[in-house]
């Protein structure tokens, strides 16, 4: 009930359900919410409350049902071993994708149910979409992660008239409105780790880590 499967009036339904189960597996299914109510309360709650609400929602839930999965797939759902997996789906100019977390560190893997080549302009527009997140793209593979840092920015100075770089003790962040520019300048900054991606409103943010 808390996670939006059930409501009140489902209680003792519930409890003969489960009192009836012994397998903690079968007890588990029978109370994880289908995959169009988890969609319907996570962009109900993106909607009328904030984009962190519903990943928080969302967090809690695969917690909460060991929903965790490192190898996401469209046509995983519902097949042996994988019961219980669920995804939140996505649509990104016209193209199905979903996101699911792999892990209890509130790690998440954004994949799309055919190929496609992921470019900065995918990378920034699902950004805009979680900017509380930074998106890591490794290998044609796209991950997120929360947006938090050990220290403040401060800006050290503009590379160009259209990117500003500020640094703390973990990254370089390069902020602007242009694509392009950003990426330009990252190069020439130069990187050995992957970037990392954010977005806030119409401004765009690399994140370059320091050190090895």
């Amino acid at each position: 009930m808390k996670y939006g499967g059930f409501m009140a009036q489902d209680h003792i339904f519930l409890e003969n359900r489960l009192a009836a189960l012994t397998d903690v597996k079968d007890k588990r299914l029978l109370v994880t919410p289908p995959a169009s109510v988890l969609n319907a309360y996570f962009a109900e709650l993106y909607q009328k409350r904030s984009p962190k609400d519903a990943t928080d929602y969302f967090f809690e839930l695969s917690k909460a049902f060991d929903i965790f999965e490192e190898n996401p797939d469209f046509q995983l759902e519902g097949k042996n071993g994988y019961e219980n997996f669920r995804f939140i789906r996505l649509n990104l100019s016209g193209k199905s994708f979903g996101f699911s977390y792999k892990n209890d560190a509130e790690e998440a893997i954004i994949f799309s149910e055919f190929p496609v080549k992921v470019t900065a302009e995918l990378i920034f527009e699902i950004a805009q979409i979680f900017p509380h997140y930074l998106l890591v793209e490794e290998d044609g593979k796209l991950t997120m992660k929360p947006a938090q840092f050990q220290s403040e920015f401060e800006k050290v100075k503009d590379l160009t008239a259209l990117t500003e770089q500020a640094e703390n003790g973990e990254y370089i962040r390069l902020a602007g409105y242009n694509i392009e520019d950003l990426l330009e300048q990252a190069e020439e900054i130069g990187f050995l780790s992957p970037l990392c991606f954010g977005r806030d409103g119409r401004k765009h943010f690399i994140y370059i880590t320091k050190g090895f």
